[in-house]
């Protein structure tokens, strides 16, 4: 419930110099919560391959704070297209569920779904390969819900390269130096990139959304073939080490990130309204199934 103050005034008691406040109560009613899925599926890092099962709160929330699911079925197979079909390899289907694992944070317990091989047999967790597709199945009580997304093949990093030396006055006029990406654009569409990277500030947090982003890669329409430099904007201090991430993902996989960016940017429900464009299928249901195909290099921030 909100109360917004209007001032009513009418010719003649504006010549009366006489004005009518009134209170108009605005009943706005609370949305319908969603199942929100944060899912992922890479070819590099095992224990990046997760589910995240939440329940959004209310419409009215200028946050994206939302409440653990617990207790789904999570499953992920794997296959491939042919003829232009789907064609799924049962024998791969495993079953996520909640675990205790040591590298992830108390608040990231509940809600969270893993492969069990990672604390029992981690050479044999789920990891995805390039130029495979995954189905992603949830129950959640009655309800059901899928996605499918694919692992293209990774887009290789050149090299990464320190320069741009500046001082921060910022941060204590502190001297840092920016890193370039270097690589070669292939010239096929729907190759579109997301940069993560870990750094010093970040080096204990855990899963894509505990890493720093880079600004996205762009859809790719005009840069097919192109050989690229691509320099962050963030500085880093010497000796900091820099693991970068860069992600080749398919064009549903970016529109989602790229609105849910702009959504996070918004200003409340009562500005610019931005629409999440989801791929997961199944009623009062957003989110993304997220394939990235990874190429990953390092470097250490030197003079």
């Amino acid at each position: 419930m909100r109360s917004y103050t209007f001032n009513i005034v009418t010719g003649i008691l504006f010549l009366c110099l006489i004005s009518c406040v009134k209170d108009f109560n605005i009943d706005t009613k609370s949305n319908t919560p969603q199942l929100v899925v944060e899912a992922y599926i890479n070819n590099l890092v095992r224990e990046y391959n997760y589910v995240v099962l939440s329940r959004s709160l209310d419409y009215l929330s200028t946050s994206f704070q939302s409440s653990p699911v617990s207790k789904a079925g999570v499953f992920i197979t794997e296959g491939e297209v042919k003829n232009h079909q789907y064609n799924w390899n049962l024998s791969t289907k495993i079953q996520l569920v909640e675990s205790d694992l040591p590298m992830v944070p108390v608040n990231f317990k509940k809600g969270v779904y893993f492969d069990p091989r990672l604390t029992s047999n981690p050479r044999n967790a789920l990891t995805g390969t390039p130029g495979k597709c995954y189905l992603l199945e949830i129950t959640d009580g009655d309800n059901h819900y899928s996605s499918i997304t694919n692992l293209l093949q990774p887009e290789a990093i050149d090299s990464l390269t320190t320069g741009y030396r500046y001082v921060d006055a910022s941060d204590s006029n502190k001297i840092k130096y920016r890193v370039t990406n270097h690589y070669k654009d292939p010239d096929t569409l729907n190759n579109t990139l997301l940069y993560y990277y870990r750094s010093y500030d970040t080096r204990n947090n855990f899963g894509w959304g505990g890493l720093s982003k880079g600004r996205t890669g762009g859809t790719d329409d005009l840069t097919n073939g192109q050989y690229m430099d691509v320099t962050f904007t963030r500085g880093f201090v010497i000796g900091d080490t820099i693991t970068f991430y860069m992600a080749s993902v398919t064009r549903d996989v970016y529109n989602f990130w790229d609105s849910f960016n702009k959504a996070r940017d918004n200003n409340g429900p009562f500005a610019t309204p931005v629409s999440l464009i989801t791929n997961i299928t199944g009623n009062n249901a957003t989110g993304c199934f997220s394939g990235f195909s990874i190429s990953s290099k390092m470097v250490v921030i030197r003079e």
